[in-house]
């Protein structure tokens, strides 16, 4: 019994060595494992901060935009909480799948004890047509009253005023707030408002007419140009010539069309298959720069219906954009236009608005303008009521080359 007991009591006291063991095993890999945890999460949090700060400097000071230089981030660790960052930008890695333009992309290293993180963003300039409605500093005057309605994002260069219950499904930012006398009649503000937001409507399209000239198609002179979408093709004249019909792919290969400096109005109707921008632009502040849209601009393949469409229009004037009323479109009240509109110093108008049958300018896509005229007489009987549908894909792409905001945004972001 004796040795019995010795031999038991010896095996107890290795069972709880071992036991000890492994439970100080445990516990140092569970304190090198938190450890690893923290150093990761301050890492995580150091090249979070890195990003942020070289992501705020581009938005103050976007590069090779109003006369800025590049920015290349910062190359020199950087001090900051126990740890560094670097930074390093630039404009190759990324590329518009469906532009061809490229992207920032900007990626912050952090170091932290021997952990090492890395957080990418992907930006790009911001672009007008993200809204549903951009509405100027003369635009910002008009009120928004009960029946009329934005499905998408929508800026006001000035004091939002409302009467009644206007409905605002996307996000509404303003420059300077809501006017107080307008909650009373509780408008509708879906995904919220934001005050305070400067985003100037600038008068940046040159690089559109550059564009157009050295790889799209650049008219001069004075005298319409009318262009007729067609599919795969184009038919265009000036004046009173005749038509010429043209592959699109030749005649504007980057989907640049414009019209520069010309007492004439630019003509457009049709068909659109593929990305383009037309413009009217003035770049000498004539006050030219019209455009007329004839009839009714349909995408060839629906992205209601297919969401994958690549067809996409963007229309740029410098004066107004006019809804024409003609045989082609008085005998249905109805027209429709699936492009994103950017009037630079006027609005869109509807010609006889006091007279043509009542029905709906319906639009997929956006209006971005400085003034917001009268689409209906004052009795709603006569003219064209509006309706205007965001088209999602522009909250990430854009027709090409249309006007930007002089600021980037960011379009992912990656940890």
């Amino acid at each position: 019994m004796g040795r019995a007991s010795v031999l038991l009591v010896m095996g107890y006291v290795a069972l709880l060595l071992l036991s000890g063991v492994r439970m100080s095993d445990m516990s140092v890999r569970a304190y090198e494992n938190g450890l690893r945890y923290y150093q990761g999460v301050k890492g995580r949090n150091i090249a979070i901060a890195g990003a942020n700060i070289a992501a705020n400097y581009i938005f103050l000071y976007p590069p090779n935009i109003n006369g800025n230089g590049w920015f290349p981030g910062y190359s020199t660790p950087v001090s900051f909480d126990g740890g560094t960052f670097t930074v390093s930008v630039d404009s190759t890695t990324s590329i518009d799948p469906s532009s061809g333009e490229r992207r920032l992309t900007l990626r912050s290293t952090a170091l932290y004890s021997d952990s090492t993180t890395t957080v990418v963003v992907t930006m790009r300039p911001s672009n007008f047509a993200k809204f549903a409605v951009y509405a100027g500093t003369s635009a910002a005057a008009v009120y928004w009253a009960t029946g009329d309605s934005a499905f998408g994002p929508v800026h006001v260069q000035g004091t939002l005023r409302t009467t009644g219950t206007p409905y605002f499904g996307g996000k509404v930012t303003t420059m300077n707030g809501v006017d107080s006398t307008s909650w009373s009649g509780h408008p509708i503000f879906n995904a919220g408002v934001e005050n305070g937001v400067n985003i100037p409507l600038n008068k940046n399209y040159q690089r559109l007419r550059d564009k157009a000239s050295t790889g799209g198609k650049l008219f001069t002179g004075n005298g319409d140009l009318s262009l007729k979408f067609k599919g795969d093709s184009i038919a265009w004249h000036r004046g009173a010539n005749p038509d010429t019909t043209s592959l699109l792919s030749t005649f504007a290969p980057n989907g640049t069309i414009v019209l520069n400096n010309s007492t004439g109005v630019l003509h457009v109707e049709g068909t659109v298959k593929g990305r383009y921008t037309v413009g009217s632009l003035d770049t000498t502040g004539g006050g030219k720069g019209k455009i007329s849209i004839d009839n009714d601009i349909r995408y060839n393949t629906d992205p209601r219906t297919n969401p994958a469409s690549t067809d996409m229009l963007g229309i740029v004037a410098y004066s107004s954009i006019t809804i024409k009323d003609n045989t082609a479109t008085s005998g249905t009240p109805n027209f429709t236009v699936m492009a994103a509109l950017f009037s630079y110093s006027d609005a869109i108008q509807v010609e006889n608005l006091n007279t043509r049958p009542l029905g709906i300018l319906w639009t997929l896509g956006g209006w971005t303008v400085q003034d917001i005229a009268a689409t209906t007489n004052s009795s709603i009987t006569r003219g064209l009521s509006v309706n205007i549908r965001f088209d999602e894909r522009f909250r990430t792409t854009a027709p090409p080359f249309f006007p930007t905001t002089n600021a980037y945004e960011i379009l992912a972001w990656y940890e």
